[in-house]
């Protein structure tokens, strides 16, 4: 919106009963006071506010607002007056013959002298990507975090002095800003109309009978959802999370020129010592009998040594709200201040209270050998029958159902001048029915077919992860060796018959 600009002009109100307007020379550019971006990354759409200070005289003030080679939706123009209101009115709304891309509003004022106004609209084109960064310190306790936010500007207008604010959660459009702004004006007599639904969590665009003012509920709707947040532009410098029904809302500290075409990085938090713990995981997801290393930390609020929440600001805490999608790319610190870099992940909306595994590579320091110790075969159901081959009866025999069991044992030795956390999970080739506790399942006698694994007697947590694969956990001391065995067996039903393959009748 280079060109989006507001050319203002003192004209009487005889002239104007008398004459039709006519377009004129530009009299002052109001450059903008501040700039507010709210992001809202799901559907494309950003919510833009402009404050201007405006020189009026008295009489009939003409200002035109242009919006050529830009993504913002004409529907969603919005203009106010914030001061003076006793001498400072809009009378109407105007649109220049034989164009798509301006408007006009005509202001009588009482006074001359500068007033401040607002206009807001909805643009396409500004999106946002988050990506973390983390140092771990060098015996692996402790995370520094920092957040970083890229806005993307590909709208065809530079803001200046911008405040940036991102929603998190998902919005659902029935049409999208982009295509709006795309058809003009024309054809949009009336546009859409934007209805805010029940509870805010969804904004639909539909119709096209009403007027253009109606655009102006929508934003009124997100005062109120940001009600909360006051004036953020008289804010001192911080990030402000704020919840707003299913979205949250962050606030970047400070101001920005979001340049059209050029990306612009953020800080979006600052966290120092965050509580980083280390697990070494096995599964028989990946081929080979190996531990892999993870670094995982907690997405919740800092505690103090007493274990009670840090009175921190926004900026520098976690757990006030959740973590946007993004790039999560960590470091390990050398007693030489040195960094290596460890590993990366990229995660998904990461909730309060809920956790981030970055992979740090396979671990050697960790050993793991299985041996099947034995394997039994039990309770078999076979049929027995004759039939007639040429001259001789041959004796036949189908194997219908019975049950097969497998006996492991493995034994696991951590190599690590540490404590460890490991986890092993485990796939078996049925349906699971897991006994984890000193008492069998209420299914653990049933005949219905599946993998019954039996891991009662490993000390501490085991759990079914779902249909084929349960998980232990266990905690080693340094250098300690420890022998786990456990058991299966696969309720074999409704066998396929091994020896009748040749289907033949016998003669009666």
């Amino acid at each position: 919106m280079r060109n989006a600009i507001m050319a203002l002009l003192g004209l009487t109100l005889f002239p104007l009963m008398g004459t039709a307007l006519a377009d004129v020379d530009l009299v002052t550019v109001p450059r903008r006071e501040g700039t507010q971006l709210t992001i809202y990354n799901s559907e494309d759409i950003t919510m833009v506010r402009e404050t201007r200070l405006l020189t009026v005289k008295q009489g009939i003030n003409r200002i035109q607002f242009t919006w050529a080679d830009t993504l913002i939706d004409p529907t969603s123009i919005d203009f106010r007056i914030l001061d003076h209101h006793d001498d400072v009115n809009l009378v109407d709304t105007t649109f220049p013959a034989g164009r798509n891309d301006a408007l006009q509003w005509n202001i009588q004022s009482g006074m001359a002298g500068k007033i401040p106004v607002e206009i807001r609209y909805f643009t396409s084109g500004i999106t946002w990507k988050a990506d973390y960064v983390g140092i771990a310190n060098g015996d692996e306790t402790k995370l520094h975090l920092t957040g970083y936010v890229r806005v993307y500007n590909d709208s065809g207008e530079l803001y200046d002095n911008a405040e940036v604010r991102l929603v998190v959660g998902s919005i659902n459009l029935v049409e999208k800003i982009a295509d709006l702004a795309m058809r003009g004006l024309k054809g949009l007599l009336g546009p859409v109309e934007i209805e805010l639904l029940e509870g805010l969590d969804t904004i639909v665009l539909r119709g096209r009978k009403q007027d253009v003012n109606k655009t102006r509920d929508l934003i009124a709707s997100i005062d109120r959802l940001e009600r909360d947040g006051k004036d953020t532009l008289a804010r001192p410098k911080e990030v402000v999370k704020q919840g707003l029904s299913e979205y949250f809302l962050f606030t970047i500290d400070g101001r920005e020129d979001i340049e059209d075409k050029q990306p612009k990085r953020l800080v979006s938090m600052k966290v120092a010592e965050v509580p980083l713990e280390c697990v070494y995981k096995l599964t028989d997801r990946e081929e080979g009998d190996f531990f892999t290393k993870y670094y995982r930390f907690k997405n919740e609020q800092l505690k103090d040594d007493q274990g009670n929440d840090r009175d921190l600001p926004a900026m520098e805490n976690l757990g006030l709200s959740p973590l946007p999608d993004g790039m999560v790319r960590l470091y390990s610190k050398y007693a030489n201040k040195d960094l290596a870099y460890v590993g990366g992940t990229s995660t998904k909306y990461v909730p309060i209270s809920d956790r981030v595994e970055v992979n740090v590579g396979r671990d050697t320091d960790i050993t793991i050998v299985r041996h099947t110790k034995d394997q039994q075969i039990a309770n078999v159901v076979a049929r027995q029958y004759q039939r007639r081959i040429d001259d001789q009866f041959v004796m036949y025999y189908d194997l219908v159902d019975y049950d097969e069991t497998f006996y492991y044992e493995e034994e696991i030795v951590s190599g690590k001048p540490v404590d460890v956390k490991a986890e092993l999970e485990r796939r078996f080739d049925a349906n699971v029915v897991l006994w984890s506790e000193d008492a069998p399942p209420k299914d653990w006698t049933s005949d219905e077919p599946g993998a019954y694994v039996d891991l009662h007697g490993i000390a501490g947590r085991k759990e079914r992860v779902d249909q084929n694969h349960v998980k232990y956990f266990l905690e080693l001391k340094p250098g300690e060796k420890r022998l786990i065995t456990y058991s299966v067996t696969y309720k074999r039903r409704k066998v396929a018959p091994e020896l009748n393959q040749e289907k033949k009748r016998e003669p009666l």
